[in-house]
Parts: C-alpha cells; structure tokens; sequence
C-alpha cells in the first residue's frame, strides 16, 4: 500500500492505494483530510501543529482503508517551487542509438546543474535533438549528434528538510515527490492532452501554479502568489465582514464574470459594528462581483505574462487549458480564463479511479489523485547519481575515455 500527501496550505489530504493494481481504473482505498495548520505557502512554520493534522489525515485514511501504510509520496507547492531547463549535445557514433547513449546526452546536462541550496525534486527529459530533429525517443534511430532539453525542478533546501522531517515524524518513509501542478496535471489531464500538450492551472488557496505538459512529460512549472484566499481576503476588507462570511459569500454568490440584473439582487453581507459586533446588512451582487473579478483577472495575468516570459506560452497558441485546485469551483472562472489565455479552457477533475466519492472527485482533490497515480506508476528518477563522475583534466586520459565510449558501446 502507498499513500499519497497532499500538504496544501488549505488541507492535507491522504489518498491511499495498492501498487498491486490490474488493467483498469486505480482503486483508491481510503481517503483523509484535515483542515491545513502550520503550513504557509507550501512551507512549515510550526512543525507540532503540521504534524498533528499530517498524523489526523492519514489516520482517517488509514481506518477507511483497514491498513497500515509506511511509504508516503508527497507533493511540493508554493513560490520557491522552479524549472530549470538544461541542454546538452554529445556525439554518437554511427549505428543505431542505445539507451547507453540517451543517458549519456542525460549526464551531461545534469552536469550543468547548480543546485546552490536548492534540493532537486523532479527531473526529465522534455524531449531529444537528433541532428538538430526534435524526437521524443531517439533509441533505434540513426544520428551523428544526439542532444536533450532536461526540465528539473527544485525547491529550497530547507523546506524539503523541514517536510521530510515531519513526515518521518508521523512515522512515514517519503519515496518521492513533485510538484502539485504536475500532480493534478497527471489526475486530470486527459490520455491525448497528455501526449499532444496542455497548459495545467492548478488554483490553490495561497498560490496558483502552472505545469506545462508535453509529449507525456512535464516541460515546465510557474508560480505566482496569488491564490483563493486572496479573493476572500479581499472580500472580508471590503465588505467589513469576518474571513468565514466572506468565504460564504464567495462560494454561494462570487463570481469572476459579471451576470444580468445583477445590480437588483441584493444578499446578506454580514458586517463589523464600531463594538465589534456583527449585524446582518445587504449589498448588491455586483459590488462582490466587482471584487472578485479583478483579483482574478489579475492572477491569470501575472500567469500568462510569467508563461510568455519564458517561452512556454505564445498569444493565440489556441493551447488545451485545463483548471484545477478549489478557486477553480469559483462561478466564471473558467470563461474568464478563455478570455486571459485565448484557449479552449476546461475544469479539470480526477479521471480513470476507482473508489473516490463525490465529496474528493472535485477539481479541489486532483494534486493527491494525481501523486498517488505518480507514486504507483512513478518511472526511475533521475538524478545526480546516475551523471558519471567529472571528466579527469588528463588529456590523454580523457580521449581514452571518449574511445572507450564510443568503441565499446
């Protein structure tokens, strides 16, 4: 049995599941989720109170599944969470090409790798050069130079301490992790979108991330940080009203696009007196949609510039835009973000399980489906293990050492 952890800065969640699975959906056999205490923006800041709700979620999930789990997949969110992305060329003598030489193309862009405090989380090929061809798997094919674009992602040091730390507190063995957008994208994107490309947005409560998929692999990740709790913060400024009306107000009324005759409904907006106390008023609809909307628009802007900042997103690419996260329940989100992205845009939700109810199948619970599917079917990591050791500064040693490689292959 694994366990997948989700430790968001609104819930933890822990999905459980057996490795030992056939052909058809993934079966998840327990589910857990406790309200988020001591964790901010992906980060711990208060380790007992991380660890009390960490233990409480993955006991629940534990007493649903009837077993006891040790090894623990987890994901990693939040605004230090980066992509790199590394390229390397190397020659390749003639004959077909052996996954001996797709691991050397590998080594010598991890070799480049300056982690500088960071620890590395993810790292894989977004795709191969053969002579200047992209290819997504050059083995058996003929080519004279073979190059890789490696995409790895990273974290500060740190927090990935400070989370492993906890997680062996509550008596689990971390086996791996990546990042929550590549989580929810490997959940809710469909089998094509995987292949053909797709712009994941997962919508949390402190902060909204993006992974771009492509050819079955993960090519890039960005963060702005903004989230849904910014939405409620600023409801609750503006309307005086305490956090949990505001998040009422939200859910039940908000919306990022503005509706007819909106202006004449009128609903309860509870408010702050000069005491302190709370008594019920009323405000017009549009009022709170004129809240919600530009701090929306806002977060897909910053998204969408950061994206095409990088190269990862060009204007009228007409890219597959799926939404994930609880903000994308949000009325209205989904057109505004066609609008932002110029895109065919969907909301996303776990796809090809078993077992979940409809209280975890929502667009809120794709990052724990979606690491427990990567925990179970995960591929070999890649990592600075498997780079060959520095290249001596002998040059007599080093051609010996090129013959070698490319003689006995």
């Amino acid at each position: 049995m694994l366990a997948a952890l989700d430790i968001g800065a609104s819930k933890i969640t822990c999905f459980i599941g057996s490795t030992q699975q056939g052909p058809g959906p993934l079966r998840v056999a327990g589910v857990g989720t406790q309200a988020s205490r001591g964790v901010r923006n992906g980060v711990i800041v208060d380790m007992d109170l991380a660890l009390e709700a960490i233990r409480a979620a993955v006991e629940q999930a534990e007493r649903m599944a009837a077993t006891a789990v040790s090894d623990v997949a987890v994901s990693v969110s939040g605004f230090g969470v980066r992509a790199d992305h590394l390229d390397a060329e190397i020659p390749v003598p003639p004959g077909e090409i052996t996954a001996r030489q797709t691991r050397a193309a590998v080594a010598a862009a991890m070799r480049q790798l300056k982690l500088d405090g960071r620890h590395m989380m993810h790292a894989s090929p977004s795709f191969f050069v053969l002579d200047g061809q992209k290819v997504r798997d050059p083995r058996g094919m003929i080519g004279r130079r073979l190059g890789v674009r490696l995409t790895v992602i990273s974290v500060p040091a740190a927090q990935w301490r400070n989370l492993v730390m906890c997680a062996e507190r509550a008596h689990l063995h971390v086996v791996g992790a990546i990042p929550a957008p590549w989580a929810s994208a490997l959940a809710a994107l469909a089998e094509d979108e995987l292949e053909t490309g797709a712009l994941l947005v997962d919508m949390g409560a402190r902060c909204t991330t993006a992974a771009l998929v492509s050819g079955g692999a993960l090519a890039h990740v960005e963060t702005v940080p903004i989230g849904a709790d910014h939405v409620t913060q600023d409801i609750a400024q503006c309307f005086s009203t305490p956090a949990h009306h505001a998040e009422r107000l939200k859910v039940m009324y908000g919306s990022a696009i503005a509706s007819l005759n909106e202006d004449a409904q009128m609903i309860d907006a509870p408010q702050y007196c000069d005491d302190g106390s709370v008594v019920q008023a009323q405000m017009p609809r549009s009022l709170l949609t004129g809240i919600v909307r530009p701090r929306v628009e806002e977060t897909f802007e910053l998204l969408r510039d950061l994206l095409m900042a990088r190269g990862a997103l060009r204007p009228g690419h007409g890219r597959r835009i799926v939404l994930t996260g609880g903000g994308a329940q949000l009325s209205g989100v989904r057109e505004l973000a066609a609008r932002i992205f110029e895109g065919h845009v969907r909301v996303g939700r776990p796809q090809r399980y078993g077992g979940l109810g409809d209280a975890v199948s929502g667009p809120a619970f794709a990052v724990p489906a979606g690491l427990l599917r990567w925990g179970i079917e995960r591929p070999g990591p890649v990592n600075l293990a498997d780079a060959p050791p520095e290249m001596p500064q002998n040059p007599v040693i080093r051609a010996a050492a090129w013959l070698r490689d490319v003689l006995w292959q």
